[in-house]
């Protein structure tokens, strides 16, 4: 077979590939099915792209031009021997960040979430307006330990005249690594 310009498939020697005699060459124009096929290509390349950016929920911290005295970013290190907890903030003096840097031990061999919410929503209730949290997993902790923490770190109920209420922590979780 030979392929000549513009689509088109012509067969030589005046035969098919069963030996029948053919009575006319074929001629395939294939312009508007390529057409159609790039089309749907990009499409679902785009619909594809989008859809694994959707599926990972996490921000990134950004510089605003309004400063607020008074916010902080948590920042909460899960390693194999349990959390280590700092804050950071441009506003503070560094003895005061400084006092709220903790490190939070395994509990009988488990990571204790209780203690760290507790920690957390102490901080919270000295910056009230901060909500973000940098998550930063030392090597080998498993996607669940992660998840946890950020469970422990969203939200916690507390009960106020007997009724129970839910308010947020450090809802806001950006996933750090370990520069070394």
């Amino acid at each position: 077979m030979a392929g000549g310009g513009g689509g088109e498939v012509e067969e030589e020697g005046g035969g098919n590939v069963f030996g029948e005699e053919s009575s006319a060459p074929v001629e395939l124009n294939l312009t508007a099915l390529m057409d159609i096929l790039s089309n749907l290509l990009f499409f679902l390349l785009a619909a594809f792209g989008a859809t694994i950016v959707m599926g990972i929920n996490a921000t990134v911290p950004v510089q605003s031009s309004s400063s607020s005295l008074a916010t902080v970013t948590a920042a909460v290190s899960v390693g194999t021997n349990g959390f280590d907890v700092s804050v950071m903030g441009s506003a503070q003096t560094p003895e005061a960040l400084d006092k709220w840097r903790k490190r939070i031990p395994l509990r009988e061999g488990i990571p204790d979430y209780e203690a760290l919410t507790t920690h957390l929503l102490a901080i919270k209730q000295e910056y009230p307006k901060s909500d973000t949290m940098i998550l930063t997993p030392e090597t080998g902790i498993d996607y669940g330990a992660m998840i946890r923490t950020m469970d422990a770190a969203r939200e916690t109920q507390v009960k106020v005249a007997g009724a129970t209420h839910v308010i947020p922590v450090f809802p806001t979780v950006v996933v750090s690594t370990i520069i070394k």
